[in-house]
C-alpha cells in the first residue's frame, strides 16, 4: 500500500445537450462581437410647452414692469403717509388720532370729559350733580306773580269792596279782614305753583344725571373710535386709506394667479409629453435588447452540468483512510477498508463471518465481506464512492 497515486474524475454534458449548447455559445459570441445596442437616440426629456413659456415670460415681464413698480411705490407712500394725513384733520383742534389718544388718558377730569360733549364744564357738572337752575325759574315765577296780582287787584279786591259798600256803607274792619285773606290766598297759590315748578325741575334734573354720565362715557368711546378711524383715510382724508391699502396684495396677485393657471396647463401638457417619451424609450430598449433576452431565456432552458475535470493527488493510505471513514459512517463491507481480519467458524446465510476493525479505528467489529457476497448475490452489493456495501436487508 505504499507510493503515491493520482485519481482523476471527468464529467461531460449530456450528449443531447451538446448541439444546443454549441448553438447558444455561438450566438453569444456573435452578440458579443456586435457589442451593446446604441442608447436611445431620440429626445429623452420633454421640453417646456408653449403655455409654460408664455406663463414664465408673462410673470417675468409683469414683476419687472413699470406699472408694478409704480404700484409698489404708491403703496409705500400711502402707508407711510397715512398717519401723517390722519393728523391733518383739525376739526377737533388736532388730528383724529391725537383726539382719540386724548380720550384714552387715565383719570380724566370733568372738564376733559366736557370737552368731548356739547356742554361746558359747569353745565356738565350740574347735569351730573342733578342741580336745578333756579335762575331759569325766576322769570316764570315773576310772571306768575304779576298775573296773580293783576287778577287780585283787578277783579278780586274790587269785588270785595263793592260787596262791603252795598251791605255796610262806610266800610268796616270786617272788610279789611276779607281783603287780607284774599291777598294771602293769592300769595299761597303763587307759592304752591312755584313749589310744583321747582319739584318738577328737580325731578327732571335727577333724571338727567345718569344720561349725562352715559353721554360723557359715550363721548369718550366715540373719541377713541375717531382716533382709530384716523388711520382710515377712505372717508376722513379723501384718499383710499388703510382700507384700500389692504386690497393691494389681492390686486397685485390677480395677474400672477392667471399666469399660474396658464403655467399649470402647460405643466400638464409637458407631463403628457414626457410619458409619451418614456413609453417610446421602453419600446426601443425592449426591441434593442430582444436578442440578448432571447439568448438568456434559451440558455436558461438548456442549462445544466456542462462538465469539467478535476485532478487530485493522494496516497493509497490516505485514500483507504478516507474510505474507512466513509465505511464507518455508512456501514461499508469492503475488504479493502478493513484490517485484522479473522474468520469465524460461524456462517450467516451461507456467507463467511469475520471479525475485523476498520483502518484507522481499533474498535472490533463482525460482518461479511462485500467481495464474497458479490460473487453470488451481486444484487445485494452497491458502490458508494468506490466503497462496496452490502444491503443486509436484501439477503
Amino acid at each position: 500500500m505504499g507510493g503515491m497515486g493520482r485519481s482523476q474524475a471527468t464529467e461531460a454534458p449530456w450528449e443531447v445537450q451538446e448541439p444546443y449548447l454549441a448553438a447558444g455559445f455561438g450566438r453569444a459570441g456573435e452578440l458579443l462581437g456586435q457589442g451593446m445596442p446604441a442608447y436611445y437616440p431620440e429626445q429623452t426629456q420633454a421640453q417646456f410647452t408653449q403655455p409654460e413659456l408664455a406663463s414664465q415670460k408673462a410673470v417675468t415681464d409683469y414683476i419687472g414692469s413699470p406699472a408694478v413698480q409704480k404700484m409698489q411705490e404708491a403703496s409705500a407712500n400711502q402707508l407711510l403717509g397715512t398717519y401723517n394725513r390722519a393728523n391733518l384733520i383739525g376739526r377737533y383742534g388736532g388730528g383724529l388720532m391725537d383726539y382719540g389718544k386724548a380720550a384714552t388718558r387715565y383719570g380724566m377730569t370733568q372738564g376733559q370729559y366736557a370737552g368731548m360733549t356739547p356742554f361746558n364744564q359747569g353745565q356738565l357738572s350740574d347735569l351730573l350733580a342733578g342741580n336745578v337752575n333756579t335762575s331759569a325759574l325766576a322769570p316764570v315765577i315773576g310772571a306768575m306773580g304779576r298775573d296773580v296780582m293783576s287778577t287780585l287787584q283787578g277783579q278780586v279786591l274790587p269785588g270785595i269792596r263793592s260787596q262791603q259798600v252795598a251791605y255796610q256803607p262806610g266800610g268796616s274792619s270786617r272788610g279789611d279782614l276779607v281783603t287780607s285773606q284774599a291777598v294771602q290766598a293769592a300769595n299761597q297759590r303763587l307759592i304752591d305753583n312755584a313749589q310744583r315748578m321747582y319739584s318738577d325741575a328737580y325731578s327732571q334734573a335727577q333724571g338727567r344725571r345718569l344720561p349725562a354720565a352715559q353721554m360723557a362715557l359715550g363721548s369718550q368711546q366715540a373719541a377713541q373710535q375717531l382716533g382709530l378711524a384716523g388711520g382710515n383715510l377712505g372717508i376722513q382724508a379723501g384718499g383710499m386709506g388703510l382700507s384700500a391699502l389692504g386690497q393691494y396684495p389681492s390686486i397685485m396677485q390677480a395677474p400672477l394667479g392667471m399666469y399660474g393657471a396658464l403655467g399649470k396647463v402647460g405643466g400638464q401638457q409637458r407631463a403628457f409629453n414626457q410619458e409619451a417619451i418614456n413609453q417610446a424609450m421602453a419600446k426601443y430598449n425592449y426591441q434593442a435588447m430582444a436578442p440578448q433576452q432571447a439568448l438568456q431565456n434559451y440558455m436558461a432552458m438548456i442549462s445544466g452540468n456542462y462538465g469539467g475535470q478535476s485532478t487530485a493527488a493522494a496516497s493509497p493510505l490516505s485514500q483507504v483512510g478516507q474510505l474507512a471513514s466513509i465505511a464507518m459512517a455508512l456501514g461499508g463491507s469492503d475488504i479493502h477498508i478493513k484490517e485484522n481480519i479473522v474468520p469465524e467458524a460461524a456462517h450467516w446465510k451461507g456467507f463467511n463471518v469475520y471479525t475485523f476493525n476498520y483502518i484507522g479505528d481499533p474498535k472490533p467489529r463482525r460482518g461479511v465481506m462485500a467481495q464474497e457476497v458479490e460473487r453470488t448475490r451481486p444484487d445485494a452489493v452497491y458502490d458508494i464512492g468506490g466503497v462496496k456495501h452490502v444491503a443486509y436487508g436484501v439477503l
